[in-house]
């Protein structure tokens, strides 16, 4: 599977399961996304409840999903 298959897969998994994890790690999550794909990783990022580690240097999609804390190296 590509990077978005992957990414693709993972976000519907979330969607559906009746469990969620309790923390999500996003790695560059924008990578070898299309649009409309960037905009339900951006809905489903803001919906989560849970915590999220996001690594990546896209500042308007960390502003969008809404991230109170950054942490700069």
């Amino acid at each position: 599977m590509s990077g978005s298959e992957k990414m693709r897969l993972i976000l519907c998994c979330l969607t559906i399961s009746n469990q969620l994890p309790d923390i999500i790690i996003l790695d560059e999550p924008k990578n070898n996304l299309h649009i409309q794909n960037i905009e339900i990783l951006t809905a489903a990022s803001n919906e989560y409840r849970g915590n999220l580690i996001v690594v990546s240097h896209d500042e308007n999609f960390l502003e969008e999903i809404e991230i109170d804390r950054i942490i700069e190296l």
